[in-house]
């Protein structure tokens, strides 16, 4: 019950206090969440984050395969 609720109660009270705060205008410097300019750098973000983990294991499989192979 600890492992379950102890983890869910302070995130819950963590987004009951982000909802309660008020809104404030946009500045110069801050990036609208609902325009497709953010939409598109959230996504090639991910696939950047992505490919830098996944692309050298993948890579270096077949690298090893063939200077073993000699």
């Amino acid at each position: 019950m600890v492992g379950r609720f102890g983890l869910a109660i302070p995130a819950l009270a963590l987004a009951g206090l982000f909802a309660s705060q008020i809104r404030r205008p946009a500045t110069v410097g801050a990036v609208a969440t609902d325009s497709f300019t953010f939409g598109v750098l959230l996504v090639s973000t991910a696939l950047i984050v992505c490919g830098l983990s996944f692309f050298p294991a993948l890579t270096l499989g077949p690298l090893l395969e063939h200077f073993l192979a000699r």
